[in-house]
């Protein structure tokens, strides 16, 4: 059975193959991507700005958006500046990888 729309929760798994290293949920209306001692996901790489990109509500909908970072954001492949997420979705943050789910 689906869920409805509304209760749907949003969580990241960054992966180094088929293994899940963290999770973390997104249950802010904004969640910042970076190296910035402040970013809710932090990561330590050089080729990471300090708020990189953020992961944004927008109704029941997470929005993925490049802070006009350097080296961009990668979706399933593809560099974007924004984008609305799918369950399943890959994200790449320079050599980190993540998959977007949906509950």
């Amino acid at each position: 059975m689906r869920r409805e729309r509304g209760t749907r929760r949003h969580s990241l798994s960054e992966s180094e193959g088929d293994v899940t290293l963290r999770t973390f949920s997104l249950d802010r209306e904004e969640t910042v991507i970076g190296r910035g001692e402040d970013a809710q996901i932090r990561l330590a790489s050089n080729r990471i700005s300090r708020h990189h990109a953020f992961l944004r509500m927008r109704g029941t909908d997470c929005v993925l958006m490049d802070n006009g970072s350097q080296n961009g954001v990668m979706l399933n492949g593809v560099k974007v500046h924004s984008a609305v997420l799918r369950d399943g979705d890959v994200i790449q943050v320079a050599h980190t990888v993540f998959v977007y789910h949906e509950d």
